[in-house]
């Protein structure tokens, strides 16, 4: 079990180090090209559109902070 440990740590380490920051300006076009259409869906009246425009919204913003 502590091989296992030992091996999995340095793994979660590296790949968390090597992860490359994302270009501000090309997030911020990103979520624009997202947020655009969420707010047409959530005038509307699908419930069902409101929440995958929500989701991919969401999702991006997750994406443009990175790990925290």
């Amino acid at each position: 079990m502590r091989t296992l440990a030992a091996a999995i740590l340095p793994l979660i380490l590296i790949g968390c180090a090597t992860e490359a920051p994302l270009n501000a300006r090309a997030a911020l076009d990103r979520l624009q090209d997202l947020a655009t259409p969420h707010a047409a869906a959530l005038a509307g009246e699908d419930v069902n559109e409101m929440r995958r425009t929500g989701r991919d919204l969401i999702a991006s913003i997750d994406a443009a902070a990175g790990p925290q």
